[in-house]
């Protein structure tokens, strides 16, 4: 179990390759210094004497011989125990063995190379293994370290997982650093923040849409217990009210459908090459409001989808109607069509949300100034899907067309091809 863990899995790997590193260079070290060591034992036999090193005293305990001639360096001093010390600079040697008597002479021998370089080999390899030994510690402080620097941000980040699939939604990691790791917080936080913004969004959409649907809901309800309590008569101007409270629920359901499939881009789109007057021309027939100007010249060709794009202009046309003191002008021109009114306008502290679903200016929901707050979203949505654009420039509502610019035209040529 504790395997399948990252950090562990990095940490064996690490742990195994310093390991091999360590007993590799170990190991080297070892084989080189041995290696030079017999080498120098080699040199040192074939100038020592075949019999050996040795001392010889007279009966008086004076040094009469010295042999080889490198022994002349030390002091050599015959202890009373019998012991022979062998001294020079900072090098010892005491030989204990007793000494060989010849005549009148006491011979000492001296220990052979290959016993001193047992000694230094042994010394070498406890050096090396404690050398090995700190390193190893050290290189395991560093990794400890690394990983507690790498894998803390790691666990912050599994931590604000969890808490976010457990629904805290306004979890956040912090960022240190400009690292793969530290990228990966930001695209946490990212994410983060577009699931609460969306979770926002959803739960007002919820509540918008109710209590677009309760008001004509309890309108139908409360008349037909009015009519089952005999309070009012099932006559025609009865059945008028109660069509008019289906219609609005058939709209609604229709916007929202609409809306639905354009943010999916599932909507199918005709395109045509039309000419904008005759847009306009459509859009503004029925229309009931007398000072409607249209400044559109003819000429001015598009290729879009005729029924959707009337739509869009409708729904502007109604929205500018709705808030105009007088006059509503359409005009237009080879990239753009603009629909204003001469009404007070959009409040600047509402212009960023006015193509939002549901959204309206007016805090009341006043049927007389917006309906549901749909309008202007289906257009967004269903001029962006023609490839175009529509911005509010205070007093007016401005659609680029899509053949306005280059992107438009390839995104008309694309929806055409599939169409």
């Amino acid at each position: 179990m504790i395997l399948r863990s990252l950090r562990w899995r990095l940490a064996v790997a690490m742990a195994l390759i310093i390991a091999a590193v360590l007993a590799a260079a170990g190991l080297f070290s070892s084989i080189t210094v041995k290696r030079e060591l017999d080498h120098f034992i080699v040199t040192q036999r074939k100038n020592d004497a075949r019999a050996g090193a040795r001392v010889v005293f007279n009966a008086r305990g004076e040094i009469i011989e010295r042999y080889p001639a490198e022994l002349s360096s030390y002091d050599i001093r015959l202890a009373p125990d019998g012991a022979l010390h062998l001294t020079r600079s900072n090098e010892s040697l005491v030989v204990k063995t007793p000494p060989l008597r010849v005549g009148d002479t006491n011979v000492y021998f001296l220990p052979r190379p290959e016993l001193r370089a047992a000694a230094v080999r042994r010394t070498i390899d406890r050096r090396l293994v404690a050398g090995i030994g700190i390193a190893a510690l050290l290189a395991i402080a560093v990794m400890m370290t690394l990983f507690r620097r790498v894998f803390a941000p790691v666990e912050a980040l599994t931590r604000g997982a969890r808490a976010l699939a457990g629904g805290r939604l306004d979890t956040r990691v912090a960022v240190r650093g400009r690292d793969e790791v530290a990228e990966l917080a930001s695209a946490f936080n990212s994410m983060a923040e577009a699931l609460e913004k969306n979770e926002h969004a959803r739960r007002n959409m919820v509540s918008d849409v109710a209590h677009e649907l309760r008001t004509p809901l309890t309108n139908i309800r409360a008349q037909l217990e009015a009519v089952q309590d005999g309070v009012m008569t099932a006559d025609a101007k009865w059945l008028a009210s109660v069509e008019e409270d289906a219609a609005l629920l058939a709209r609604l359901v229709d916007d929202l459908q609409q809306l639905a499939l354009a943010e999916a881009g599932q909507l199918r789109l005709e395109l045509e090459d039309v000419e904008i007057a005759d847009l306009v021309e459509r859009a503004v027939s029925g229309l009931a409001f007398q000072n409607l100007v249209v400044d559109v010249p003819r000429g001015l060709i598009v290729r879009v989808d005729a029924r959707r794009m009337v739509q869009v202009l409708r729904n502007l046309l109604v929205n500018a109607i709705a808030h105009a003191s007088q006059t509503v002008r359409v005009s237009a021109s080879a990239n753009e069509i603009r629909v204003a009114d001469d009404g007070p306008g959009v409040p600047p502290e509402h212009e960023s949300r006015i193509f939002d679903r549901f959204y309206r200016a007016d805090p009341s929901r006043s049927r007389s100034t917006g309906g549901a707050g749909l309008g202007l979203a289906i257009a967004k949505e269903l001029v962006e899907l023609h490839g175009g654009t529509i911005r509010y420039e205070r007093p007016a509502f401005v659609v680029g067309t899509p053949a306005s610019s280059p992107a438009g035209q390839a995104a008309s040529r694309r929806l055409g091809a599939e169409t």
